[in-house]
């Protein structure tokens, strides 16, 4: 028998930012993580984080302002982005427990639906979110842009799903 693996989810601090990184594999994002915490700060997104043994090995954001805040009649929207689990702890329901965790955060927050994108190509994660409620409702272009760790600006091309789950 399989221990289960003990991990915490908590709410991103400053200290962090360098771990987001998870060792290099994302330092190309670390200006869109310094803004994503700067705007926590404020009080306009969430981080969460899952974590073994002080080892960050998840993460999901939540946007509170955002594009999708007026779309719905009856409630609003919030948008969960940056959303993954280190590949040798997935499979283990920690992405499960921190999309839980974001909908409790959400709930509390007054928000009555979430709004999340996957890759087209990202069979696994749409999988997830369809066995949590999330059901496609759009489509997006995925075209974007953001500014690596250099200072350079980056164009994205990945054609991704949109979906919603009422709270």
């Amino acid at each position: 028998m399989v221990e289960a693996i003990r991990y915490r989810i908590r709410e991103a601090q400053a200290s962090d930012l360098k771990a987001l990184e998870w060792e290099g594999e994302y330092k190309h994002f670390r200006r869109v993580y310094q803004q994503a915490m700067r705007e926590a700060e404020r009080g306009n997104r969430l981080l969460l984080v899952a974590e073994v043994n002080e080892e960050l090995i998840g993460q999901i954001f939540i946007a509170f302002e955002n594009v999708w805040k007026n779309r719905f009649r009856g409630g609003a929207a919030a948008y969960l982005h940056s959303f993954r689990v280190k590949q040798t702890f997935r499979n283990q329901g920690i992405g499960r427990s921190l999309l839980k965790r974001a909908e409790v955060e959400l709930i509390a927050h007054g928000y009555n639906r979430a709004v999340i994108s996957v890759a087209k190509e990202n069979d696994g994660a749409l999988r997830l979110y369809e066995s949590e409620g999330f059901r496609i409702f759009g489509e997006d272009q995925g075209n974007w842009s953001y500014f690596d760790h250099e200072g350079v600006l980056q164009h994205i091309h990945e054609p991704a799903y949109v979906l919603e789950k009422q709270l």
